[in-house]
């Protein structure tokens, strides 16, 4: 069967490509590029973002808009939510308004499926001077649906333009990033602050479906004042709503995609309109999906249907003031986690914003006011025959788990902007507030050997997080031989249980039980931390196409409520899973001092760039082994107990680089490659932890090694747990000649390392390397229906990753074997 699927998609590949005329005035819709071609009549201009472009530049007579550069494949988009789409019905002229984020890209075949530039104009001022920090990469929402991503998460993790990128990958649909190591950074989508619900579970990302964003810059470093304190930054720029210059217009567009491995099937229904000062976008979409196939047959349970719907509304109060609203709600149910303790039977999320933007006033040039609030809550348990297959030990336990949890986050930010065009500076200055709230309960029954617990509850109590801060950024010469970005901000976070203390008193599966202040050792939850954060980066422009950037900065970090007070919560945190995490309220905050080198060429055919970065982290969150359990029938390691503690100091280190060379106008090689190492040069620590018995709090006791309880040796210094391997893409694109080809297709290997630096002290295994190959294609059939098909992992490889789960004992998650796909999206 597999078999025939193979040549039936190699037939359709080569009939689709063959039977494509040369001299089709059709856009590259997949790099939504607009011909010149005759059109019909247009039915008026639009535009997305925050304010009118002038009359003059509405003009019919400007002559049509010139190709832009982007940084990868890039799939056509509903007219009105890209502007490039509207093109091809309106080809007039079109101009973005100035002060949101850029709202769409057109490229040339320089930018087909690679890095490629991207063509600053079409950025706001901010945008772009965000996207041109060192360590900073840009993505195209638009290129998702060509790359066959899921969540923005998924998106990351196939687009070549983003370097110094891990992924776990827990459902064909919840992808958990790693920017450079970092598990935990800041996530900023319109404005809006998100955190995960369980760490375990939903991801940061996973909330976003891919289709929705614009774009998205990944800042590898404490880069940024803006985006509140941590180290690495993802910002994601949802799609917004639309203007048009002649009056009210409606548009639809639908769109459908299938994936042969495990059936996946997505389909999608967009709807905008509007007129000059307002304009709607409706979009819904609907994913289902079967368990898949890993590379050697064996099915995996990883089933999951989703909704979302994404509603935004704007309106241009003046010339000079607009405000936009957006609603975004994510349903998902029966969805399977493997590797994961638990599956989840219903996720909801409820994101809304409301964002004020005045401009081009006497006593600023910019004033944003943005405010959000986003809910997460969901329900999920353990008792799935397919969660019973993949972890024996539940069935040998007796085991019955459920889990619910309710996180909401909350805020502002209110910023105001000074910008002197012709000196070339910008200054920058506001107040943020993020206030985070988090409650899981997790109610299990089962038995470990004579003890016996029934419905006990380890959960992370009812806890909040209250963070303002200040912060200010300055940027000049932004476009001449030398420019600066410097920032700094100043936070203050308050943390504590809010829970009802009764239900407090007894928790753990433990019999009898331990309080919550014995499980974390001490009964004063409050933390009251102060952070401060400083940067500055300097770029060079030199001569031949070369450039040079250097930078520098110093963030801390305060742990997360799941760090400082979950309770022994059966939290798959490391590859070798099954693991109980405890918090402890006493840890210090992270803090790091970073600095990166980077080199650029940028001469004709040839684009290439190497980066290198070191991190030193004093008081870096990691784990402790405080216990081993072993399992029936042969005392096998199945689960280890871990400990959220500090280590004096850890180290990151390695480096990103990029090539991309024209050899002719069809042909075009290209190649990525990441590294990153960590390590734990104070791996002992003065202390160990003593884990919680009943009747005993937990202890700290001095002078003995960490984890020395869990009877686990390891080293003074070690690597750092969760560190992916050595990752390199090479392959080639293939199109025809001119700037705008109406088909094209690429050839990649993404290759793997061994990872054999591992945390031995938490019993991480080691992992093979590993290389996938994938097809992809695209074709513009008409002005209005564009094809996407590929095909990944086409030979078939049984892989995984070095993040997946993999048991001491042997138990293994693989990913998925050969994947085709194919979609369509027809406008009108």
């Amino acid at each position: 069967m597999r078999y025939r699927v193979r040549v039936l998609f190699a037939c359709l590949v080569v009939g689709l490509f063959l039977g494509t005329p040369s001299n089709s005035v059709a856009a590259w819709l997949l790099v939504d590029v607009a011909t010149d071609a005759e059109e019909p009549d247009a039915v008026g201009y639009a535009w997305m973002g925050d304010t009118r472009p002038e009359p003059d530049l509405l003009e019919a007579d400007t002559g049509p808009p010139e190709p832009l550069e982007v940084d990868n494949l890039v799939p056509p988009g509903p007219p009105a939510i890209d502007p490039a789409g509207l093109l091809i019905l309106q080809p007039q002229p079109l101009k973005l308004r100035t002060v949101r984020p850029f709202q769409a890209a057109d490229v040339s075949k320089t930018g087909l499926f690679g890095r490629g530039k991207i063509r600053k104009s079409l950025f706001s001022r901010q945008r772009q001077q965000l996207s041109s920090r060192t360590g900073a990469d840009v993505v195209l929402g638009k290129s998702a649906r060509s790359r066959s991503a899921t969540d923005a998460g998924s998106l990351l993790q196939k687009s070549p333009a983003v370097l110094g990128l891990g992924i776990q990958k827990r459902t064909p649909i919840i992808t958990d990033t790693r920017v450079r190591g970092g598990r935990v950074g800041r996530l900023a989508a319109n404005g809006s602050y998100w955190v995960p619900a369980r760490i375990d579970l939903d991801t940061m990302l996973s909330k976003i479906d891919a289709r929705l964003i614009e774009s998205t810059v990944v800042i590898r470093g404490p880069y940024s004042a803006q985006h509140g304190p941590g180290f690495n930054v993802v910002d994601i720029d949802l799609l917004g709503s639309p203007r048009f210059d002649n009056g009210w217009e409606t548009h639809a567009s639908s769109g459908l995609d299938f994936k042969t491995n495990g059936e996946q099937w997505y389909a999608r229904q967009t709807a905008w309109g509007g007129d000059q000062d307002w304009g709607f976008r409706v979009d819904y979409g609907h994913r289902t999906g079967n368990d898949y196939r890993s590379g050697n047959g064996t099915r995996v349970p990883s089933s999951y249907k989703s909704r979302t719907l994404d509603v935004a509304v704007g309106a241009d109060l003046d010339d000079d003031t607009t405000l936009e609203f957006h609603y975004l709600r994510l349903d998902q149910t029966d969805v399977e986690f493997p590797g994961q303790a638990f599956d989840i039977d219903f996720l909801v999320t409820d994101a809304y914003e409301l964002q004020f933007v005045r401009v081009d006033q006497e006593q600023y040039d910019r004033l944003e006011i943005e405010g959000w609030y986003n809910r997460t809550r969901f329900e999920g348990n353990a008792q799935s025959s397919g969660k019973r297959k993949q972890f024996p030990l539940l069935n040998a336990m007796n085991f019955r788990g459920f889990t619910d949890v309710d996180s909401t986050s909350t805020g502002f930010r209110s910023a105001v902007t000074w910008d002197d065009e012709a000196e070339n500076q910008q200054l920058t200055a506001g107040v943020d507030m993020r206030h985070i709230r988090q409650e899981l309960n997790e109610i299990t029954s089962g038995r470990i050997g004579f003890n016996i617990f029934t419905n006990a509850n380890s959960p992370i109590p009812r806890s909040q997080s209250t963070n303002p801060g200040l912060f200010a950024e300055y940027q000049a010469g932004d476009d001449q031989d030398v420019s600066l970005t410097a920032g700094a901000r100043v936070d203050w976070q308050h943390a504590n249980v809010t829970d009802d203390p009764a239900k407090l008193a007894a928790l753990g599966t433990t019999n009898p039980q331990s309080s919550l202040a014995d499980i974390l050792g001490t009964d004063d939850f409050k933390r009251n931390d102060q952070l401060v954060s400083a940067f500055a980066t300097l770029r060079w422009q030199l001569e031949d196409g070369w450039s040079m950037s250097v930078a520098g900065g110093h963030a801390q970090r305060p742990p997360t409520l799941t760090e400082l007070y979950t309770a022994q919560t059966f939290l798959f945190l490391l590859q070798n899973g099954q693991n109980t995490a405890t918090g402890d309220p006493e840890l210090d905050p992270e803090r790091l001092w970073q600095v990166d080198v980077g080199l650029e060429l940028d001469r004709g055919p040839l684009r290439a760039g190497i980066n290198g970065f070191h991190s030193w982290v004093h008081d870096y969150v990691t784990f402790e082994n405080l216990n081993v359990f072993h399992g029936p029938p042969n005392g096998q390691v199945e689960q280890v107990s871990l400990q959220y503690v500090n280590t004096d100091l850890a180290t990151l280190a390695g480096a990103e680089a990029h090539l991309e060379l024209d050899l002719s106008d069809r042909l075009t090689p290209f190649a990525t490659l990441s590294y990153i190492e960590g390590r734990d040069h104070d791996r002992n620590g003065s202390f160990a932890t003593q884990r919680a018995q009943p009747g005993q709090p937990k202890q700290k006791v001095a002078g003995l090694p960490r984890g020395h309880f869990s009877g686990v040796d390891g080293g003074a210094k070690e690597p750092l747990p969760a560190i992916v391997p050595l990752e390199s893409r090479v392959g080639v694109r293939w199109h025809p000649a001119g700037e705008q080809p109406p088909w094209g297709l690429e050839l990649s290997a993404r290759i793997i390392d061994n990872q054999n630096r591992v945390a031995t002290s938490l019993l991480e295994s080691a992992s093979p390397g590993f290389t996938t190959w994938n097809l992809r294609g695209f074709w513009a059939a008409t002005q209005k229906l564009s094809l996407v098909a590929g095909v990944e992992n086409f030979t078939d490889k049984n892989f995984r990753e070095h993040l997946d789960f993999r048991s001491p004992s042997g138990i293994r998650v693989f990913q998925p074997g050969i994947n085709f796909y194919f979609g369509s999206e027809l406008n009108y």
